[in-house]
């Protein structure tokens, strides 16, 4: 897979998940696993009721000193297990060349979040996690997924489509070092996780930084 780097603003982004090219200068990874509609329309994706997704300003807002930013653009619609068993064994990838888990971050917004959750149960090592928008009753009733790591799960109010909370997974038995829920409330329903929006970004980061709020 061809591996581009992007410099924006002074920062790395990987599109890809190859890391045969990962400089060892970076201490921390991101991978951010976007939303459904740019599976379905690309990365210029945009919704009548919530906007333009703004995958640019997103992956600036998370990065943090010394970090890499992992994104792929998935352009079919994926199997979610399929697809975080992918995610997985970069993961596996990035520790085995010596990156500290801890040091290891992965985000997922809607779809991208219901993949992260499987990332969690697949994965054993303890790294760092944040579900933006992934829980109802549909993935409750539907999915037995036993998290590792430390995960941090970020919810609006506001949302009508994937914003309930996560007691229900913290409750459950898992093997998390620490298990932490955000309720937020920006008024912008499922469209909060399109925008960069410091009510989960500047979390996100201290997340990434400290594993807290």
């Amino acid at each position: 897979m061809l591996l581009l780097l992007y410099y924006i603003f002074g920062l790395t982004f990987l599109n890809g998940w190859d890391l045969g090219e990962v400089n060892d200068n970076y201490k921390r990874h991101i991978f951010y696993i976007h939303g459904r509609i740019i599976e379905q329309q690309g990365k210029n994706a945009f919704s009548e009721s919530y906007g333009e997704y703004d995958l640019d300003g997103i992956l600036a807002a998370i990065e943090v000193n010394e970090s890499v930013i992992h994104y792929e653009i998935r352009t079919e619609n994926v199997n979610v297990r399929a697809y975080a068993m992918k995610v997985s064994k970069q993961v596996d990838s990035l520790i085995s060349l010596g990156v500290e888990p801890i040091n290891i971050t992965v985000i997922g917004a809607s779809k991208g979040a219901i993949i992260a959750s499987n990332v969690s149960d697949l994965n054993k090592h303890h790294i760092n996690y944040i579900f933006l928008a992934g829980n109802n009753e549909y993935q409750e009733q539907n999915n037995d997924w036993k998290f590792h790591g430390q995960v941090l799960c970020i919810y609006d109010l506001s949302d009508e489509i994937a914003g309930k909370n996560y007691s229900y997974w913290k409750t459950k038995d898992n093997h998390t070092t620490k298990f932490k829920q955000l309720e937020i409330k920006t008024n912008l329903g499922y469209g909060f996780l399109y925008k960069p929006l410091d009510d989960w970004t500047k979390p996100a980061k201290k997340w990434i930084l400290n594993q807290s709020l």
